[in-house]
């Protein structure tokens, strides 16, 4: 029995796990941009040798990684990750706040996590969009009710 490895796949292939996590966080961050060319898989071929690589060795492959650029918000710098099978790795920073540049070859488990140790304005951000989620201002009541008084 063969079985089957779906390409979107964060083994196989981190890009699609990237693009939604950058949109999730939109909100937080200035900018981002995907580094297509220095990811790996990128082509259909590049593909099908992962999924055979893992098929014989059992294991994610090594070569599989994607990286972005990564803008922060209020001048605190612009990063470069890569998403590989150890999860989100700070890989370069520049122009940056000093409080960032310790954080350089740190490892996280997410990206949400990442800009949260990284960036104090997408901590802040952040907190924004959960009260607005809620339909709560920051003053501890819904909008509604404080609109009524």
């Amino acid at each position: 029995m063969t079985s089957s490895l779906p390409s979107s796949n964060i083994l196989l292939n981190p890009l699609p796990e990237i693009r939604a996590a950058l949109k999730s966080n939109s909100f937080g961050i200035s900018s981002s941009r995907i580094i297509e060319d220095n990811s790996f898989p990128i082509t259909q071929q590049d593909l099908e040798s992962v999924k055979d690589e893992i098929r014989s060795t059992g294991m994610t492959s090594p070569r599989v990684v994607g990286r972005a650029d990564i803008m922060l918000r209020q001048g605190e710098g612009m990063v470069g990750v890569r998403l590989d099978r150890s999860g989100w790795t700070v890989e370069s920073i520049q122009k940056a706040t000093p409080q960032i540049h310790p954080k350089l070859d740190r490892t996280y488990e997410s990206l949400e996590s990442l800009l949260i140790d990284l960036s104090p304005s997408y901590v802040k951000e952040m907190n924004n969009e959960i009260w607005k989620r809620f339909g709560m201002d920051k003053n501890g009541g819904d909008e509604e009710e404080n609109e009524s008084i």
